[in-house]
């Protein structure tokens, strides 16, 4: 009967060892995620572009002016997403 105690004793030894390291293997192995780290404007969605109204130069250059701008705004912020995700 004492043998069989210390063979029981044995088993439940190796059944928690076995869980230990399949446990350690599995934290070892994940990485941190970035979206946690990523700011809140960089993941704004970029602006709706106003409707061009009239054909004139008057009218034109306004409204390039304010495209360009909001085009310039969303490629700064897309390029610091993807600086902040590499």
């Amino acid at each position: 009967m004492n043998d069989k105690h210390k063979l029981q004793r044995l088993l439940k030894f190796l059944c928690t060892l076995m869980c230990v390291w399949m446990l350690q293997g599995c934290t070892s192995s994940t990485k941190q995620s970035a979206v946690a780290s990523i700011p809140a404007n960089l993941v704004e969605p970029c602006p709706e572009l106003s409707p061009l109204n009239g054909s004139t130069g008057a009218d034109i250059l306004p409204w390039a002016v304010g495209v360009v701008g909001k085009y310039n705004d969303c490629a700064r912020r897309h390029s610091a997403l993807v600086k902040a995700i590499q």
